[in-house]
């Protein structure tokens, strides 16, 4: 074979391959239907979902099918829905359905059962000779008892910027309910949902699902979080409870208020003992709550005898420096109790702590004169012979002084 033969051969076999139709299997259709790209088509997908689960009341619920046009599909489409069992019925609400290029449209399918089990049911459209297809999965359970209900340990509550706080959640049963209830929270802010707000207070359920036991209460619990941020305001905490078969729907609303920016002091440890002379210290903490900026620390002694120092005279917290800052308080002093207060404050906002000390030790007594002896008496025998001879002396000394003012006795002439 020549090589111009060759490349000619080549050149057709890729002409051929290029010039096939390219097929796409349809998710929703069984694996023998396929779609031509670029071909006009259509589609059917079940919304939302295409498994169910409904009481054996004879209750009916309903679910959709779409019917999508693919590839620019127009024309009208032949809807049929079959169910594997009698004792499973299924309506379609349109038998004919109409869609037009690049558009859909839903056709609602109804179930209903009064026997439990698990049935499937096949819906079909057709369109010339399109044939497509989607699957339903039905399962029919016996219908719940009773009732179910839902309370909260607050009702309203006010939060830091910056904090979390828990809040109990008490799910009971009531005329022997049993069975799992699905529990979510969701968080509104001026009545508008705030999923996935970094800057809104956050809430989250513990658990999404209790099983319920007969005319008992499970507790479930509510974490509440605000970001460290400089925002406040009012929030809604709406929590939706179902469960059960027909579907029971519980739900109540919590109150949380985002107050303004703030921050803590607190001294650890906020008690010391030590002995005279010697060292002890207490770590000063800043917490942030939303606050951004500089604290600056400041101390009283009460009553004086100690003498104290700070490690550092300010700290920065928030925002880039962090939820927290510190600072450490050293004092040392003669023995004692003292109460010492420690003062943070940034502009207007101030807030203070109090730590005691007791220092340790026997206060220095003043010098005693020592005891004398004079002729080998005691002291107390020797002292009351020196306050004797000074009361002698004392009377002398009046007796002479009189003699003397009197003066000379006048004589007879």
């Amino acid at each position: 074979m020549t090589a111009k033969r060759l490349r000619s051969l080549l050149v057709f076999a890729l002409l051929t391959l290029s010039l096939a139709p390219t097929v796409l299997a349809h998710a929703d259709s069984p694996l023998t239907h396929t779609s031509v790209v670029g071909q006009p088509d259509f589609s059917l997908n079940a919304f939302p979902g295409n498994t169910l689960t409904i009481p054996a009341n004879g209750d009916r619920y309903m679910e959709d099918v779409g019917v999508n046009s693919v590839y620019s599909f127009s024309g009208n489409v032949s809807m049929l829905a079959t169910s594997n069992s009698t004792a499973l019925y299924a309506q379609l609400g349109l038998e004919v359905v109409k869609v037009a290029p690049g558009s859909g449209v839903y056709v609602n399918i109804t179930f209903s059962s009064f026997t439990v089990g698990a049935y499937s049911v096949n819906v079909t459209g057709m369109s010339g000779s399109l044939v497509r297809s989607v699957a339903f999965q039905i399962l029919v359970m016996t219908p719940s008892v009773g009732d179910f209900a839902i309370t909260a340990s607050q009702q309203s509550l006010s939060m830091l910027p910056g904090n979390s706080t828990t809040v109990s959640v008490w799910i009971t049963s009531i005329d022997n309910f049993s069975g799992p209830v699905y529990v979510n929270a969701f968080v509104y802010a001026s009545d508008t949902y705030t999923l996935n707000d970094p800057f809104a207070l956050q809430a989250i359920m513990n658990t999404n699902q209790v099983s319920m036991p007969k005319n008992q209460t499970i507790v479930d619990a509510l974490t509440l979080q605000t970001p460290n941020l400089p925002i406040h305001g009012i929030y809604t905490v709406k929590i939706d409870a179902t469960g059960g078969l027909p579907t029971l729907y519980h739900s109540l609303n919590l109150t949380a208020s985002v107050l303004n920016v703030d921050f803590t002091l607190k001294m650890n440890p906020d008690s010391l003992s030590t002995d005279s002379g010697t060292e002890a210290n207490s770590t000063i903490t800043v917490r942030s709550y939303g606050f951004i900026g500089t604290v600056d620390f400041a101390f009283s002694v009460s009553p004086a005898g100690i003498n104290c120092t700070l490690s550092k005279p300010s700290t920065p917290v928030g925002a880039g420096y962090g939820p927290s800052g510190n600072s450490t308080l050293s004092c040392r002093g003669s023995p004692g109790t003292y109460t010492v207060t420690i003062t943070g404050k940034s502009g207007s906002l101030s807030r203070s702590a109090m730590m005691t000390m007791n220092v340790e030790g026997s206060t220095p007594k003043p010098p005693q004169t020592a005891g004398f002896m004079l002729f080998g008496l005691s002291p107390i025998e020797s002292s009351a012979v020196v306050a004797g001879t000074i009361a002698l002396l004392a009377l002398t000394g009046i007796g002479i002084y009189s003699l003397r003012k009197r003066g000379p006795t006048p004589t007879a002439n």
